[in-house]
């Protein structure tokens, strides 16, 4: 199930856990060599994806793939948990949980026995633009495996036991969240960057506890459509194959969806002072945010390239040479770009012992300085795009990563081709696109940055910034 906690790039925090010292290392550990996949390797297979038309309107993307008798499905329709009613948040959560908790004369149990009589999985998660569900079975299976699908989807049993079942798992979920870092962070960027937006919305014990069964059949039946729903398939099955399953399958969803249009975030000015959330622990987590690129602008890969040579690149990169390998202040420092549907983001974040966090934030904000007015160099640009167009095809390895991969496509409107044309995006990106996009959107004074802990030096960023940019 999913329930929200973070809208702000949860998975960002998700490995801080063993991120930092509890001091300084006098040798930090040499890394381990990382190979760049050679260009023969660089393909994914994705050319011959073809649309599936049915008579209902459906176009599923196929990509028939008869090596292992394995199908993989993903489902996904547009509207999530920015739909849920102001006093209902984790409506869209609770609803996804019950997918596979019984359907038509099926209870939990049973339903559960007989999809791994199938040898299928199948579960549904609510994010905050997307409702999405997968199906993963052997190709003998597929039909009845669908099936099953059908049944959890249209007749879905909803039954006291496993909702209430599905409403503690939740409560626990969030009270153990109050004292996590990256929850604390995230919501400390909601209140200061766009508190009025449906993003900036959070579940509590309370509002989950209010949902009733017949919110969540209420939120299935609004979000749950024909008008509103994606299919990517790969697998051991023919287009012929698919087509009537796909019809039956989906027969039975309502023909509309309901759900609200969502405004663009417009963000408010970056935080001149770092946010500081005390919470008693010997290290504190240190976030930063600031605006960042939607997927379909200009400028994306250019980003994309430049956040690998700053940040997204392991030992390579910038950050992690400056603030790990030299100084001993972390073991870990990232950086990422994130694009929802309606907010576009750089983020970073690392965790340090109490007493470094003022040196780590100045030295950060140096780091960011540099590549903003300097930008990166021939070797990063020509290291980076190695590495982004050798490792794509990693992505591909199984038929169901390949099908979640064609359905992020399909939501974000890229096109058919992208499989075909996304490494040349990347090798076409010069130094003086990345130089660009490093002076817009890397200047330190665009971040807010977020504390979480019991930090020290914090009156000493400053001098440590600029100390940093003196080459000290």
């Amino acid at each position: 199930m999913n329930w929200k906690l973070l809208s702000l790039s949860t998975a960002l925090f998700a490995s801080l856990a063993a991120c930092a010292p509890p001091e300084k290392p006098d040798e930090p550990v040499a890394p381990a060599e990382t190979e760049t996949p050679a260009a023969e390797e660089a393909k994914t297979g994705l050319s011959n994806i073809q649309v599936v038309e049915t008579d209902d309107g459906y176009a599923a993307w196929l990509v028939t793939e008869n090596a292992i008798p394995i199908v993989s499905v993903n489902m996904a329709w547009r509207g999530g948990e920015t739909s849920d009613p102001d006093d209902l948040l984790g409506a869209t959560g609770l609803m996804t949980y019950m997918m596979n908790e019984g359907a038509g004369d099926l209870d939990s149990k049973a339903y559960a026995e007989r999809m791994q009589d199938l040898n299928m999985s199948f579960g549904c998660s609510g994010g905050d633009d997307w409702t999405s569900c997968s199906m993963t079975t052997l190709a003998e299976n597929f039909e009845e495996a669908m099936e099953m699908v059908r049944l959890g989807l249209t007749e879905t049993r909803f039954d006291e036991d496993p909702f209430n079942r599905a409403v503690e798992e939740t409560v626990v979920g969030l009270q153990q969240a109050e004292t996590s870092p990256g929850t604390i962070a995230g919501r400390a960027f909601f209140e200061a960057l766009y508190p009025e937006h449906p993003y900036a919305r959070w579940s509590t014990p309370e509002t989950v506890q209010a949902v009733t069964i017949d919110d969540a059949i209420a939120r299935r039946d609004a979000i749950m459509a024909k008008d509103n729903l994606l299919i990517t398939v790969v697998g051991d099955i023919t287009p012929d194959e698919l087509r009537p399953v796909i019809e039956e399958t989906f027969s039975g969803l309502p023909a509309e969806s309901d759900v609200p249009v969502v405004e663009d975030v417009v963000l408010k000015p970056a935080q001149s002072e770092p946010i500081v959330k005390e919470l008693p622990q010997p290290q504190s987590l240190v976030a930063f945010v600031a605006p960042g690129l939607m997927r379909d602008d200009p400028d994306f890969f250019a980003a994309y390239v430049t956040n690998y040579i700053v940040g997204g690149g392991g030992f390579s990169a910038r950050l992690m040479d400056e603030i790990r390998e030299e100084r001993g202040l972390t073991y870990g420092i990232y950086t990422s770009l994130s694009a929802q549907n309606h907010l576009g983001r750089w983020s970073g974040s690392a965790q340090t012992a109490n007493e470094n966090v003022g040196e780590l934030i100045g030295v950060t904000k140096a780091e960011l300085h540099k590549i903003a007015t300097e930008g990166p160099t021939e070797k990063e640009l020509a290291d980076a795009k190695s590495y982004l167009t050798g490792a794509y095809p990693l992505g591909f390895d199984s038929n169901s990563k390949i099908a979640g991969q064609m359905m992020g496509i399909r939501q974000e409107e890229l096109g058919m081709d992208y499989f075909t044309t996304r490494n040349d995006m990347v090798e076409a990106v010069t130094l003086d696109d990345v130089k660009r996009v490093a002076a817009e959107y890397l200047a330190p004074e665009n971040f807010t940055f977020v504390v979480v802990g019991q930090p020290e030096g914090m009156d000493e960023i400053e001098s440590h910034y600029e100390a940093a940019l003196a080459g000290e």
